[in-house]
């Protein structure tokens, strides 16, 4: 696979994993360009990553959440823009069940949160997770088992989550 088409394939899924973590577009869009750019650099270098998903996903990470942090230590939270030209009732609708997924979603535990949104959002398959992690598969599958168990279990509204 060349380059071009590697970074045209992973640009969407770091994107929707980043905006996972962050929940903020544009923190999102600049972990990702930050994560790409690092592979290019190091493609044009010669050296390849053995595995080009899971050595994206892992920079993309580092860098939302730092992005994240430092957005949240220097300005307050900014509220989301209004979609324009839509049914008011169905939009807060929509807005009322995301926020419940969300909701749903902050209540896992990190470690379940990240490998879900890894599995779920980012469409990496088990073996990339697993290295983005730097756990074995089989912990990852047994971890992405638990974590919709539990999620499934919040959104049913029982008390089956653990502390973040």
């Amino acid at each position: 696979m060349s380059l071009d088409e590697l970074v045209h394939e992973l640009a969407p899924r770091v994107l929707s994993y980043c905006h996972g973590l962050t929940r903020d577009r544009s923190l999102a869009e600049d972990a990702t360009q930050d994560a790409l750019v690092a592979l290019v650099r190091r493609w044009r270098r010669g050296e390849p990553p053995r595995s080009p998903a899971a050595f994206v996903f892992a920079i993309a990470r580092r860098r939302a959440l730092r992005l994240a942090i430092r957005r949240r230590l220097l300005a307050p939270f900014e509220g989301v823009t209004d979609r324009q030209g839509e049914d008011t009732g169905k939009r807060i609708e929509e807005r009322g069940e995301v926020l419940r997924a969300l909701g749903a979603l902050t209540r896992l535990a990190s470690r379940d949160r990240r490998a879900l949104l890894l599995i779920a959002v980012a469409e990496l398959d088990y073996r990339e997770a697993a290295s983005v992690l730097g756990v074995s598969v089989a912990a990852l599958k047994m971890r992405v088992h638990r974590a919709r168990a539990r999620l499934v279990a919040i959104l049913d509204g029982g008390g089956d989550e653990r502390a973040v």
